[in-house]
Parts: C-alpha cells; sequence; structure tokens
C-alpha cells in the first residue's frame, strides 16, 4: 500500500536539539577514548611481552651458566672422592693408629698431591703457582682456602696447604651439612672477613655390589667467591646500560644481594621481603615469572627469575623500565596524539552529518514506528490464536524475566486470564524457588543466542512428574506496545512423566535380561564365573573416572557385561581344560568375542554396544584385525581392552594361577603405546589405588572356581 503524498507531513529544515548533541558528543568521546586508551595498553602489553621474552631467554642462558659452575664443582669433586685409590688409601690410613710420625705415611702423600691438583685445577687455592710448587715443600701460610679430607667426626686427615684446619665458623658450616650426601656451604663470611664458598661430599670405601656401608670420611672444598662466579652473570652482546643479572638469596624476612653492587667486592646489602614493588623480593618469591617492579633506588624495572638448583639462591635479572621501553613511549605518544585528532574528526564530521539528517530521519522512524506497531498486534494475534490451540503451557518473558505473553493452559495454571499475566514476575506468578530455574535456564539461552533445553523433576500433589522445557532466544518479544528490540524467551514446558517411566521400565527389562544371559553363558566357566561382571565393573569406573558421559559409560558397562555370551558357542571341555590350550582352543576362545558380535547385531542398543565389541580386540598402535589406529578406536573399546586384559589376568584359570593386580598393573603400563591407551591404563591404575578399587575387585574376583 502506497501512502498519498498528503499523508506525510511537510518536511522541515535541519533542526538540532543541542542536549541530544551534547549527549552523543559525550558518548562518541567516551567510547572513543575507551577504544583509544586499549590500544594503546594493548601496544604497552606487547612490548612488555617482547621484553618478557628477551629477558627470559638471557634469565635461561645466565642461569644456566651458573647451575653449570656449581655443577661442575660437584662433578670434580665427585670424581676426586670416587676414585677408588684414594678410597682405599683412606681406608689404609685410617687403620693408622698414629698418622703423626715423623714419616708422612705414603697414602697420605697420595692424597695430598690428588687434593693440590684438583685445587689448583678448580680453584680451591689462593695462588696456584706457590701451591703446585708446595706438592713436596713446606707449605705457604694458610690462606683458609683449599681442600681437606676429614674423618667421620671432623678431623682433617689430609688437606692442601692452604687449609690445614678449619676456623669456628667454617667448623660450624661443616658440621651443619647433612651427613652421608653431597651439599653446598652457601656463601658465608670467614673470621677475615672474606666471602667463600664450600663443598662437602662424602667418601665411601670400596664396596662390593649390592652392599651397603656408610661413608668413611668427607671431602671440605672451600675458596673464596670472586669474578670466576659473578662474571658469569654478564651477558655478552647486550646494549642496554641498566640491563643487570644479580644473585639473590632469602634470609628470613629479608632478602640478600650476593653478588657485588657498585663495584664494591663485600657489598652484600638486605632489605625486606614486604618493601613495597621491590623487584628484589618478588624475584625470590615468584622464581620464573615476570613483572614491573621497583629496585632499591625505587626506579620502574622489568625483571624476572630463575631459581639456581643446588643452591639456596635466585638469579634476577631486571632493566630500567623506562630506559628499556623509551622508543616505544614515544611511539605510543605518537600514535596516542594522532589518534586524538582523528576522534576529533571524526566527532566533527558526525555532528555535520547528523544535524543535516535528523528532520528526515525523525519522520522515517515515525513512520517505521507505526508500521511495526500495526505488525506487532498483527503478530500478537495471530501468536494467541496458535498459542491457545497448544496442549502445552507457553509463557514468552522478556530479559528481565517479566512474563509478556501466556497461552491459555498456562493461565490456568496460574489461575490467572491470560491479559492478567503480562507484566508479572516469573517468580510472582510461580514462587521464587520454583522461577529460579527458570530464570537460569532463560539467562542461559539468551547469553548462547541457542534454544537451551533442560529435563527436571518436580513433586506435587498427583506425584513425581518429569518436565520436559525448552527455552528459546527471542531477538524481540512479539508483544505490542513493547520499545524495540524487547529480547526475551519463548518457555514451551512438556510432561514427559509417562515416556521416562516407560524408559526406564525397558531399560531394567534389558539389564534383567543381560545378566540373565551373562549368568547363563559365564557359568559354564567355572574359572570365569564373575569374569563378565568384574569386566562391567571395571570399565564402567574407568569411564566413570575419565568424565564420559552417561551414555558412553552405559555402553561401556553393557559390552563388558556382553563381551563374552559369544563363548556360549565353545565347548565346556575347552572352557575348563586342566592344561595350557592347544593353538586351535586359544583360537576358539580368541574368536567368541566376534561371535558375540554376531548374537547382538540385530538388538537395538542405545549406545554403540556393538562397535565396541568389535573394535575391542584393537592394538592402539594399529596392529590388530581391523588396523584401527590411536582415537581411530571408540573410546569405550579401548575402556574394554584394558579391563578385559586386567582382569583375565588377575583371575585364576584352569591352567595358570591369577597374577597379583600390581604385577598386572605393571604389564598393562608397560604395553602402553602398543596394545593400550596410556590414558585408560593411568586411569584404571588411578582407580585401583585410590578409590578402592582393589577392595572391590577383590570382592568379585573368587579365589577359587566356582562349583557348577
Amino acid at each position: 500500500m502506497h501512502l498519498m503524498q498528503s499523508e506525510f507531513p511537510k518536511l522541515k529544515g535541519p533542526s538540532i536539539n543541542p542536549r541530544i548533541l551534547i549527549v552523543l558528543v559525550l558518548i562518541i568521546a567516551v567510547v572513543g577514548g575507551t577504544v583509544m586508551t586499549r590500544f594503546i595498553t594493548s601496544e604497552q602489553n606487547r612490548e612488555l611481552l617482547l621484553w618478557q621474552n628477551k629477558l627470559g631467554l638471557i634469565a635461561d642462558s645466565r642461569a644456566a651458566d651458573v647451575d653449570a659452575w656449581v655443577e661442575r664443582h660437584f662433578k670434580e669433586l665427585g670424581d676426586v672422592v670416587g676414585n677408588p685409590s684414594l678410597q682405599l688409601y683412606l681406608t689404609e690410613l685410617l687403620g693408622v693408629t698414629d698418622i703423626r710420625i715423623a714419616e708422612e705415611p705414603p697414602q697420605a702423600v697420595y692424597m695430598r698431591n690428588l687434593l693440590s691438583i684438583t685445587a689448583d685445577r678448580l680453584g680451591f687455592i689462593a695462588r696456584a703457582s706457590k701451591e703446585m710448587q708446595s706438592i713436596n715443600a713446606s707449605v705457604s701460610p694458610p690462606s683458609g682456602v683449599g681442600l681437606a679430607i676429614i674423618d667421620r667426626v671432623g678431623k682433617i686427615l689430609v688437606s692442601t696447604s692452604g687449609l690445614p684446619a678449619f676456623d669456628p665458623i667454617l667448623s660450624q658450616k661443616v658440621e651443619e651439612a647433612p651427613k652421608g650426601q653431597s651439599a653446598l656451604i652457601d656463601i658465608f663470611k670467614s673470621e677475615n672477613g672474606k666471602n667463600r664458598i664450600g663443598f662437602v661430599l662424602p667418601i665411601f670405601p670400596v664396596q662390593t655390589e649390592g652392599e651397603v656401608v656408610q661413608p668413611i670420611g668427607m671431602l671440605v672444598g672451600i675458596k673464596n667467591v670472586d669474578d670466576a662466579l659473578f662474571k658469569l652473570l654478564r651477558h655478552p652482546g647486550t646494549t642496554e646500560k641498566t640491563l643487570e643479572a644479580v644473585l639473590l638469596r632469602r634470609e628470613g624476612d629479608n632478602v640478600a644481594y650476593l653478588s657485588p653492587q657498585d663495584n664494591e667486592e663485600d657489598a652484600a646489602p638486605k632489605l625486606a621481603l614486604n618493601t613495597p614493588d621491590l623487584d628484589a623480593a618478588f624475584a625470590v618469591t615468584s622464581p620464573g615469572e615476570f613483572a614491573v617492579k621497583r629496585n632499591a633506588d625505587s626506579q620502574l624495572t622489568l625483571v624476572t627469575s630463575r631459581s639456581i638448583a643446588k643452591t639456596p639462591w635466585t638469579m634476577m635479572l631486571h632493566v630500567n623500565r623506562n630506559q628499556a621501553m623509551l622508543e616505544s613511549d614515544v611511539r605510543l605518544r605518537q600514535i596516542q596524539f594522532s589518534l586524538f585528532l582523528g576522534l576529533l574528526a571524526m566527532i566533527g564530521g558526525i555532528v555535520s552529518v547528523w544535524y543535516y539528517g535528523t528532520s528526515k530521519r525523525t519522520l522515517l522512524l515515525s513512520l517505521e514506528t507505526q508500521r511495526m506497531a500495526s505488525r506487532s498486534a498483527a503478530q500478537e494475534k495471530l501468536l494467541r490464536v496458535v498459542a491457545d490451540n497448544q496442549l502445552e503451557p507457553i509463557v514468552i518473558a522478556d530479559n528481565n524475566n517479566i512474563a509478556r505473553f501466556a497461552n491459555a493452559k498456562a493461565a490456568k495454571a496460574f489461575r490467572l486470564t491470560a491479559p492478567d499475566v503480562a507484566g508479572k514476575a516469573l517468580a510472582a506468578l510461580m514462587g521464587a524457588s520454583y522461577a529460579k530455574g527458570y530464570e537460569e535456564a532463560n539467562k542461559t539461552a539468551l547469553t548462547r543466542q541457542a534454544p537451551f533445553v533442560r529435563t527436571w523433576s518436580t513433586v506435587g500433589g498427583a506425584g513425581a512428574k518429569v518436565i520436559h522445557s525448552e527455552h528459546i532466544p527471542l531477538a524481540h518479544v512479539p508483544v505490542e506496545g513493547l520499545p524495540v528490540p524487547t529480547p526475551g524467551v519463548l518457555m514451551i514446558d512438556q510432561d514427559i512423566t509417562e515416556i521416562v517411566n516407560e524408559r526406564e521400565h525397558r531399560m531394567r527389562i534389558l539389564r534383567q535380561v543381560i545378566t540373565m544371559l551373562v549368568t547363563m553363558v559365564d557359568r559354564r566357566d567355572p574359572y570365569a564365573a564373575c569374569h563378565s561382571a568384574c569386566v562391567a565393573l571395571v570399565a564402567r569406573s574407568i569411564a566413570s573416572d575419565m568424565g564420559l558421559d552417561n551414555g558412553r559409560i552405559e555402553t561401556a558397562e553393557t559390552a563388558g557385561n556382553l563381551m563374552n555370551i559369544g563363548k556360549i558357542i565353545v565347548p565346556s571341555e575347552v572352557l575348563m581344560k586342566p592344561s595350557a590350550l592347544t593353538q586351535d582352543e586359544m583360537k576358539q576362545v580368541h574368536e567368541s568375542m566376534q561371535s558375540s558380535i554376531g548374537l547382538l547385531e540385530k538388538v537395538e542398543f542405545d549406545g554403540p554396544v556393538v562397535d565396541t565389541l568389535r573394535q575391542a580386540q584393537e592394538h592402539y598402535d594399529g596392529s590388530g584385525p581391523l588396523k584401527l589406529k590411536g582415537e581411530d578406536i571408540l573410546i569405550t573399546a579401548r575402556i574394554i581392552a584394558v579391563a578385559n586384559a586386567f582382569v583375565g589376568m588377575i583371575s585364576k584359570r584352569s591352567y595358570r594361577q591369577a597374577l597379583e593386580i600390581d604385577n598386572a598393573i605393571k604389564i598393562l603400563l608397560e604395553q602402553i603405546g602398543t596394545n593400550f591407551d596410556r590414558r585408560v591404563v593411568i586411569t584404571l591404575a588411578a582407580f585401583v589405588e585410590n578409590k578402592q578399587g582393589r577392595e572391590e575387585i577383590k570382592k568379585l574376583i573368587p579365589s577359587e572356581p566356582i562349583a557348577l
């Protein structure tokens, strides 16, 4: 239908409401500012991510070098304590009643020479040249560093010239070291104020295979902490002046700097762990993570850290944030300025267009509103006619859970007329507790923008009922008088109590028939009378613990119960044969599962029971009969394969004894990736060990054959 020219109001010149214009400009400014801020923030985060990756690579490299430095000392000293000659000579030396005789025993001479060579190689001497010259000459004044072998009570037996005796501080450190194992003596200050580090390794006597012995002494190594360690923290090729790697150690509620600060050898400041945003505190409490923190001078830093193995140290890598991201900050400020100018231009353009088109738009919107109102009234009338002729209650609620429409069936349930239902909250119509389920389902349907179906039970005067509710999202509620758009949900309830009761009745009959068939077949073999029931139990438990849905859990259990039904065609003398089966007899038993498939193919199960049995003999690596591999095999079939093998191994047979459960699990683990799926085997092991599965299985597995 076309409107006559006289039906249109005369168009006037452009007019503008100043208030609307101000609101529009504010909205555009807020939205544009938010987008601009998010973009700038996103770019800053991207730059931070680049620095996180860069610092992570450098930190991994430096931490690896420090790890290697510590590990090298333990390895080199470990080679010394593992020297058979040293072990033998130390044993002989311990047998000497008094080693302080005029002529030093040759064993001590050998060990001292070995220690001196090792000390020179690893830097456990103050001056390598003098130490090497002292191998067969008088020793130089003690330096407090070197290598020493002590007996089990801490007495020095042999040492290099720099370490003839322990000062009280070192003696205490050695005493605190764990006995019988290698340990690090963390960085400490000696009596003369030097920073030192030590290593303690047990020495065992020469021993035969299988012999358990106690250590006969310990090798103690003490060296000065110098640039040989700290130079490992300097990463080659870096150009950032403020990039720095530092060794830290947690000391109670403080964090201590082990690396020299500002080129001062003994500087080791301590700061409180609770210092706000301190990068060193973050490093020792969150090794491996990345953050923007502040250094001891309150300057912003980018920081990450790594723990050093076999030590209480943490390596912190930090760089001044402002210097590191200077170029990025300048670029982002330029981008921000450009975006701001663009936003101003866009606002100006939108205001101009809006000013020109506002009058025409108002007219067109008015005509469209009239058209939609007429259409909405017609839709509502049609909806009323169709809905009132439905047997199920139908309600339409808006996104605030206010009822906007109800058919005659629903209005009758609310004891109201259909017009009276409109405008009332669902909680007022149904009751708060009853309406809660509808409100949550409506929210889900609107969020997903897809129909949501739920099945729930209720108990009333007529007994228990099962209700099937459909919640269908609507872009607009088709009711006259509502603003466009008004999103809502169409709710349809269907009473499916009889359908559910019938299905449960059918399932009970099916389970009874399955139980009868399984019992009839299993009792033909006194040694496997409970095999199917146990396979079904194990299969159901595995499927449940793997988080499968109810359909696949039921399929696994049913397949476990029916897998041996094909044994009905296997002769009884084969099943009860007291000796090992021949190849042909084994083939008959093996093919009985395929016979089960033939017997069950015409039965309509709810799940893929027959396909599960057909694939249950497949191997995970694809070497099975059908050549299916990995995930191509049904998960229920992979579960049945593991459950059947497990139950078979732990069950006694006429020709062999049952395996212990732990041995059976071990065999399954060995066949992971070849015959069985890793997830299924691991889930079975967890069920046996952690969920009382062992006790449940033992109840079903008979220790002796059941008399028929």
